[in-house]
């Protein structure tokens, strides 16, 4: 198979200038915590109730307070009224917070991107805990990320595959950003294995996964096959996303997943111990790294 890279992508790109801002996504989570906990520290009122109040559907409220949309500044203003916050500094920070929540995210600029939520969230993490059995977006090369798009996708056409490499090599910036994404990835051997692509295309990204780990923010373990069964084997892909600021809730992605979701009933700490026994079970990373080039050697 002859493997195309466009050329626009790089084009498109440089004219999005600084993708490190903070994420709109995060910024309506956010907003949204924030006005159910006013809600049921201010109130007696479920939400059932408050969206009675105001004359609205359940499941609008519903999509407000778990971060689903983004209000509207009429609307922020209803629900502060009726939760009778008077503090007017309180309110110009809800203020501002909405705003925020409504802006345009990069990734945004694209229409066949079936992921955008997920994008919107890693943007402001400051910590990854990933689990793969393919290589990380975020260290693949553009020719493995056409390759794995082109052999996983049904009926792909070229323009959204264009609209996905762009976005894929776009969020990469996020690893060199003067507060850079710290990861911790586990890769099955099979993310290593697998030839995708073709030889020169695996090797190309066997070496790009060995720059990846001279990053000081970067540390890529391999699970080998000789450690057996373990916790990813049949939980499959995930990603943990951490926040520094106190108001953002880690997040669990799991791979399949249309929507990532906030801890529940302890699920982030329950993810969080199955990837330190994962880790446990990985190869070091110098045993990582010299596993990847002999694989290297041998392709």
């Amino acid at each position: 198979m002859q493997l195309q890279i466009f050329s626009t992508h790089r084009e498109r790109a440089a004219t999005l200038g600084d993708v490190n801002t903070s994420s709109p996504v995060v910024r309506r989570r956010r907003l949204g915590l924030e006005l159910r906990a006013i809600r049921e520290t201010n109130t007696r009122l479920n939400g059932d109730d408050a969206a009675r109040a105001l004359g609205w559907s359940n499941s609008k409220l519903s999509r407000i307070e778990t971060g689903r949309t983004a209000p509207t500044a009429a609307d922020v203003t209803k629900l502060l009224d009726l939760y009778k916050v008077e503090d007017a500094e309180r309110r110009d920070e809800l203020a501002v917070l909405t705003r925020e929540a409504r802006k345009k995210g990069w990734w945004q600029l694209y229409s066949e991107v079936p992921y955008s939520t997920y994008i919107g969230l890693e943007a402001e993490a400051s910590q990854m805990l990933t689990y793969q059995h393919v290589v990380p977006g975020l260290f693949q090369t553009e020719h493995y990320a056409e390759a794995i798009n082109r052999a996983t996708t049904i009926g792909l056409n070229e323009d959204a595959l264009e609209q996905r490499l762009e976005v894929r090599m776009t969020r990469q910036r996020i690893l060199t950003r003067s507060a850079p994404l710290e990861v911790r990835a586990l890769l099955d051997e099979a993310a290593i294995r697998r030839v995708v692509g073709g030889p020169q295309v695996m090797r190309e990204q066997l070496e790009r996964l060995l720059e990846m780990a001279e990053l000081p923010n970067v540390i890529a373990q391999v699970i080998p096959f000789s450690a057996g069964g373990h916790f990813g084997t049949l939980v499959g892909p995930f990603v943990i996303l951490n926040y520094a600021h106190p108001a953002d809730p880690d997040i669990v992605y799991v791979e399949g997943s249309t929507d990532p979701y906030p801890d529940r009933d302890g699920e982030i700490e329950q993810y969080g111990v199955m990837f330190d026994h994962m880790r446990a079970a990985a190869l070091s990373v110098a045993a990582t790294q010299t596993l990847i080039r002999n694989q290297v050697k041998d392709l």
